[in-house]
């Protein structure tokens, strides 16, 4: 399944490995996918930026990416959570958030990158 034209989704991930793998796999899509590496960088594309999703890594280099999550739900922009440690806390703080752990399953990322979207 393939998204209409103009679709964009932010991916927040620090390991440059595994956000070209999401990167590729949501531009087979049919999506406009924007990669921020950092949280800096993160908090300035929300800030400047209009996107219909984002997927986010929950560490990034030794910082949390809470302040992207409260920036987005701020936005009313959907979003997932990705990582490989434990996410009970943070499914606890953010009810309703999709969490996703790693390693990742590339349908499912997609599946629920789909859901995101509806």
């Amino acid at each position: 399944m393939s998204f209409e034209k103009g679709k964009r989704v932010l991916v927040v991930e620090d390991d440059p490995v595994v956000a070209m793998v999401v990167e590729d796999s949501l531009r087979d899509m049919g999506l406009e996918v924007f990669v921020d590496l950092s949280l800096i960088d993160a908090l300035g594309d929300i800030e400047s930026g209009d996107f219909d999703a984002a997927l986010l890594d929950v560490g990034l280099r030794g910082e949390t990416a809470h302040p992207v999550m409260v920036a987005l739900q701020a936005r009313n922009v959907p979003f997932m959570v990705m990582s490989g440690g434990d996410l009970q806390a943070l499914a606890a703080e953010f009810p309703g958030v999709r969490m996703m752990s790693k390693p990742l399953d590339m349908a499912s990322l997609c599946n629920a990158v789909r859901d995101l979207l509806a």
